[in-house]
């Protein structure tokens, strides 16, 4: 029997999966038969490796993040659970490292901050999870794979934005460039809010003082 919070975790994710699949039609087919933004066609070396690089290795992100968090697979095929969770981490780190570099020729020049700042977090979080693991603390590896992962969305619902219509979703700013600033920032800050409240707020609001403690100093 389906519970009220399993019939909202399955309607989570089949809205990430969909808004991924969404991403994929609209804008990695375009991409892989041949589209390049007019500011990134500057020479292979220059821009296009970048670029190439970002959409493979967040492919690896968005397709393997489902399947990294769901725990039926993580306890009964460990051996892929491993494997898929390495190509996930090589994966992200050059995908965060091409979008630092992407960022830099972004024709939106006051949306870099944000986007660079995104990417910064998107290498740190990567990087942190795989040292979490190397050291066998598995609760920040997760929180720290859940913040990988999260960044790697975050470029999907700014591709998302941009599709439905910066004008549509924010009709009472003035301007394009207030519009895809605001939604730069929005498309990551409110998702990391909504997970630090709930991998880290909550549970700390939630936890109870161990019997028989004190708060009072020694």
């Amino acid at each position: 029997m389906l519970t009220t919070n399993r019939v909202l975790w399955i309607l989570f994710w089949a809205i990430i999966i969909g808004l991924s699949l969404y991403f994929y039609v609209e804008t990695f087919l375009a991409y892989f038969g041949g589209f390049v933004p007019e500011n990134f066609k500057k020479g292979f070396f220059e821009s296009k490796i970048w670029f190439i690089g970002h959409i493979a290795g967040a492919s690896a992100s968005l397709l393997l993040g489902p399947l990294q968090f769901w725990n039926r697979i993580r306890t009964r095929y460990m051996k892929y659970h491993r494997v898929a969770g390495k190509i996930f981490i090589v994966g992200s780190l050059i995908a965060a490292v091409c979008a630092f570099r992407i960022n830099l020729m972004y024709d939106c020049k006051p949306c870099r901050i944000s986007l660079g700042i995104l990417s910064i977090i998107w290498l740190f979080s990567t990087a942190a999870a795989w040292w979490a693991i190397k050291n066998k603390n598995i609760k920040a590896h997760r929180q720290f794979m859940v913040r990988s992962y999260t960044a790697a969305l975050a470029f999907v619902f700014i591709r998302i934005f941009a599709l439905i219509g910066y004008q549509k979703i924010f009709p009472f700013l003035d301007n394009l460039s207030d519009r895809r600033v605001t939604a730069e920032w929005l498309c990551w800050v409110l998702p990391f809010i909504i997970i630090e409240t709930y991998m880290v707020l909550w549970p700390s609001l939630k936890a109870r003082k161990p019997s028989g403690s004190s708060l009072t100093p020694r």
